[in-house]
């Protein structure tokens, strides 16, 4: 009992060594040499574990197509679309360049078809159909994309088209976005539409009726296990792009499950960019991890109140708790009870607290509750009690 009168008491969770045979390759990672930026971090906290340069505007060449895809969901979600439509492909579709699904001026295609290729394979006239068909034409659309991005809180981002493709063959003019912004973009997508790695995670687009069938861009599918998603970019000015991302699945604790988000602008090799998305991704599964504080309603102890007439109660937390921490971290949980706790007591009071504590910083206040009404004890039963601890009997 410290000089407040309150009941502490300390445990420690863990002291996480875990995976340090695998880890001690990825206690530290530097991927800066022959990019433009980089970032990598948890989808679900946003917690950054490593970034270079992740501030810096660059080139976004096809990582546009991101937010191209997020408008159209939403479309879809406000009932102003349906993935079922027919969209006709205009010239001005057809006349995008680059990467293409070969569409041809006056046909018609379903809209998830043009989406799917969009992400899979990066077709640059399917994005442009897709934003004629959400918004009635590109100049509106446009306006929408940077309306979004300043909605998201994305702060660098500057939009002239629907999938990334330079201006001219000079490239004077493009999409820009920061490696920070690309990666709050896809952490909101995957957010809101977590079943878009359903796409991004197939190897191939076919489109029998078109006889059209093309390889997927994000080489990294399968180069790496367990890698489903996200777009791939590239111009001569925006270097190689990619924004990648891989879940972990706890089998036996689904609280525990996470999913990373690893962004790479601006590689100057194929090969940089796969390696390097794949360090990233690589130290945030094994450098990473979710520990368990707490589960709601979980007995914490067992504690005295004096004055009750039944001493004895069980006190559970009232909340779920889980913490993402990185290796080598020392978690420890301090209960503290309420000063001169006494019965009468109802069942659901507070009676104490618990706190979390990161190494020796505090990061977390858990309500403790009762678990049971918890009598007063009567006149005569306070002074047996008292005679007998005096007397020791």
């Amino acid at each position: 009992m410290n000089s407040r009168n309150s009941i502490r008491k300390v445990s420690l969770i863990v002291a996480v060594l875990l995976l340090l045979s695998i880890t001690a390759a990825f206690a530290e990672i530097d991927v800066s040499q022959d990019i433009r930026s980089a970032i990598v971090g948890d989808m679900a906290t946003g917690e950054i574990f490593y970034e270079y340069n992740s501030d810096e505007t660059v080139e976004l060449a096809s990582i546009t197509k991101l937010m191209t895809y997020l408008l159209a969901r939403e479309a879809i979600d406000a009932g102003e679309v349906s993935f079922e439509d027919d969209v006709y492909i205009s010239k001005n579709a057809t006349n995008s360049g680059g990467s293409s699904l070969y569409l041809l001026s006056g046909e018609s295609l379903k809209l998830e078809i043009l989406m799917n290729s969009m992400l899979i394979v990066s077709g640059n006239d399917a994005a442009v159909a897709i934003a004629e068909h959400v918004s009635g034409n590109v100049s509106t659309f446009l306006e929408e994309m940077n309306e979004k991005a300043n909605e998201l809180g994305i702060t660098t981002a500057r939009f002239i088209n629907p999938n990334g493709m330079p201006i001219d063959n000079e490239e004077t003019d493009q999409n820009f976005m920061s490696a920070e912004d690309i990666f709050k973009l896809a952490r909101y997508i995957l957010k809101k539409y977590p079943d878009i790695t359903q796409i991004t995670s197939q190897l191939k687009v076919v489109i029998p009726e078109r006889n059209f069938a093309k390889n997927a861009s994000n080489k990294l599918l399968v180069e790496l296990e367990g890698v489903d998603g996200l777009k791939t970019g590239y111009t001569d000015k925006a270097g190689l792009c990619l924004v990648s991302t891989i879940p972990f699945i706890d089998e036996e604790d689904s609280n525990k499950n996470r999913r990373i988000i690893a962004v790479i602008m601006g590689a100057h090799s194929e090969s940089d960019r796969i390696n390097k998305s794949k360090t990233m991704l690589e130290y945030g599964l094994y450098n990473y991890f979710i520990e368990k504080i707490i589960n709601k309603d979980d007995i914490v102890e067992e504690i005295m109140v004096p004055n009750a007439f039944d001493m004895n109660l069980e006190v559970v937390a009232a909340e779920d708790y889980y913490k993402l921490v990185e290796n080598e971290t020392t978690l420890r949980t301090e209960n503290i009870y309420n000063e001169e706790l006494k019965a009468p007591i109802s069942k659901g009071d507070t009676v104490g607290k618990m706190e979390v504590y990161l190494n020796d910083e505090m990061i977390k206040e858990i309500p403790l509750k009762s678990t049971r009404n918890l009598e007063k004890a009567g006149f005569f039963t306070r002074v047996f009690r008292y005679l007998s601890n005096v007397l020791g009997v």
